[in-house]
């Protein structure tokens, strides 16, 4: 029988590593960004209605900006408009409801995942005209972390970030998350990128061989890098605050992920990580909470 509501829940991702190797001839980065989801996640409620357009509400952590340019929005008009290219002509439009728990602007792609999985049960209200392929490609315009939430709990990305080398899940781990609570667009990390810190001064061209003998190697070390943590900090000094707090308590397991400001340490046990969590938000201020990583994909079928 068919439905015309799902409730879904769209997961936060940690980026074990970021290096960024060079400067695209495109203007985007050469990236190596091993990824994992985790626990902690936004709510969707999504609905086909007889009204047409995308009718989005928003409840939960605010979120700046017109919602007309929600990534939500923006994943539903392109998946009706795909829908329409392909001879179908889909009756009437989406209503969503978005309760957002996951920090915004933290490098822990909320809004990427939220794009992702809006695409994914979009598609199947209205009966899955599109391949996962053709989801990917939509969410490849939409923000080079899209597809990944279109895939399994863990991957490799290169390019942008956005083609993906598919891993097995993680071994099970527990995670602390602190955020200062001062958004950081990835815009402004990115530009702050002293091109003498890059690997490649010039433009970069890997070959696919090139890429995967870096992935093998990145893997292999099992290092916790992130090459836009020097950029990051120099924008938002309490990222620091954060690394060396988390740092004197788990060395070798602290990083920032993605462009920030969101720093994390990986623990042996969660009654451990609780306590320093409470620690840490009395100490520094900020938000604070702990996950653990998924093991299967958050949509089925992927």
């Amino acid at each position: 029988m068919a439905t015309n509501t799902l409730y879904l829940r769209t997961p936060a991702k940690i980026n074990l590593s970021l290096v960024v190797v060079g400067r695209r001839e495109d203007g985007y980065h050469e990236l190596l960004t091993e990824m994992v989801m985790i626990d902690l996640f936004d709510e969707l409620l999504l609905e086909k209605v007889s009204d047409p357009g995308i009718h989005l509400r928003l409840s939960g952590r605010p979120v700046d900006g017109d919602p007309e340019k929600n990534l939500v929005v923006r994943a539903l008009t392109l998946l009706m408009e795909s829908v329409r290219r392909k001879g179908v002509s889909p009756s009437g439009g989406f209503a969503a409801d978005l309760t957002k728990k996951i920090p915004v602007g933290a490098g822990l792609g909320g809004g990427s995942s939220n794009a992702a999985i809006a695409l994914w049960g979009g598609n199947r209200l209205m009966g899955n005209p599109l391949s996962l392929d053709e989801m990917r490609e939509i969410g490849r315009s939409l923000g080079a972390d899209v597809p990944f939430f279109l895939g399994g709990p863990r991957a490799m990305g290169v390019g942008r970030g956005d083609i993906l080398v598919p891993l097995p899940p993680p071994k099970p781990f527990v995670v602390l998350l602190w955020n200062p609570e001062v958004p950081l667009p990835t815009p402004s990390v990115y530009r702050a990128i002293d091109p003498a810190d890059l690997e490649i001064k010039g433009t970069v061209e890997l070959t696919e061989k090139e890429r995967s003998n870096r992935i093998g190697s990145l893997l292999k070390s099992g290092d916790l890098v992130n090459s836009l943590e020097k950029p990051a900090i120099g924008l938002c000094p309490q990222i620091a605050e954060g690394i060396d707090f988390l740092g004197r308590i788990r060395p070798g397991n602290v990083r920032m992920t993605g462009s920030g400001p969101t720093v994390f340490a990986r623990f042996d046990s969660r009654e451990m990580a609780l306590g320093i969590a409470n620690t840490m938000a009395m100490t520094l201020g900020g938000w604070t909470g702990v996950f653990e990583g998924l093991q299967a994909p958050p949509v089925p079928g992927v």
